[in-house]
């Protein structure tokens, strides 16, 4: 299929954030690209007014799908399922884009060999991260994902930012779909355990500093948890789970002794060593679910093939 004729599903899960929801669709709406769906998966108990009238201004392209679950890689997973198109790229509700964004993320999708694209992340507050040359790198003697996506530049990476990646669905599934036993408190984590997975299938992890958007960090809503108890307890879960799945029998020891050291950081940094037994035990939960396969509420369609899979990497 021409690039020109793909079309693509842009997902985009949604917790109480309308009015940040709604500037997000406004610039999904304007994007270049088509053919196009903006999938919504929206969370909230109440959806907002304003979002409502978009959607039903806009049927052709924006569907909506009001939810009765709260889990950020549930609501991908579904997104995914309920796609139209087999080209999806994932973004947060509190983004703004231009209107090449839908299309840079498809060029680059469509080099050979790539399963997902990571996508460029500009966040005002909190500056430039990371060694310019080097964005999204994965630390495996520590378990430690790095990020350094502010950058335009586009090269080989290994995994993606959650708020602005692509994938072929078929890849996706493939993968497993994204780990819902990673929902847990922010989710942390669960696109990099994806990337990594990704990876073992044989498929590239691509950066395109041109598929570039800006974060607006909403202060509330979407995967915001209310206190550091909870945030250090999914930290460690998911992360446990994914040292265990993705790490090598001699790199584990280093890598949970950083996980520990960061625990200890936290605890010691909000006064709160009441956090520690039971992010023990969290990440003694995590070390046995990352011995299993990831979960999935419901399989993901896996009949369409790839399509640059003239190779892969």
């Amino acid at each position: 299929m021409h690039l020109l004729n793909q079309g693509v599903t842009v997902v985009v899960p949604t917790l109480n954030r309308g009015h940040y929801l709604v500037d997000c669709l406004q610039d999904m709406l304007h994007q270049e690209h088509r053919p196009l769906e903006v999938l919504v998966v929206d969370q909230s108990p109440q959806p907002s007014g304003p979002v409502a009238a978009l959607t039903q201004k806009h049927p052709d392209l924006i569907s909506y799908h009001n939810v009765d679950f709260r889990s950020l890689p549930q609501a991908r997973n579904y997104g995914a399922r309920h796609a139209r198109y087999e080209a999806i790229v994932f973004v947060d509700d509190d983004i703004r884009c231009q209107p090449l964004f839908v299309s840079e993320h498809l060029r680059a999708l469509r080099l050979p060999g790539i399963g997902i694209v990571a996508g460029s992340i500009h966040d005002h507050r909190a500056g430039r991260d990371g060694d310019e040359r080097s964005p999204g790198r994965f630390n495996r003697w520590t378990g430690t994902p790095a990020r350094g996506f502010d950058r335009r530049v586009e090269c080989y990476v290994d995994h993606a930012p959650g708020g602005n990646f692509s994938i072929w669905r078929p890849v996706l599934a493939a993968a497993g779909g994204v780990d819902e036993a990673l929902a847990g408190g922010a989710a942390l984590y669960e696109e990099t355990e994806l990337c990594l997975r990704v990876r073992k299938a044989g498929y590239r992890i691509y950066f395109n500093g041109k598929a570039r958007l800006q974060h607006l960090a909403a202060g509330a809503g979407g995967c915001h948890v209310k206190d550091i108890s909870t945030y250090v307890v999914s930290l460690s879960h998911n992360r446990s789970l994914l040292i265990r799945r993705h790490l090598l029998w001699f790199q584990i020891p280093t890598a949970a002794l950083r996980l520990a050291a960061l625990v200890i950081s936290y605890a010691w940094h909000y006064r709160s060593p009441g956090i520690l037994l039971p992010a023990l035990r969290a990440a003694a939960r995590g070390f046995v679910a990352g011995g299993r396969p990831p979960f999935a509420t419901a399989a993901l369609p896996r009949e369409v093939q790839v399509p640059n899979t003239t190779h892969k990497a």
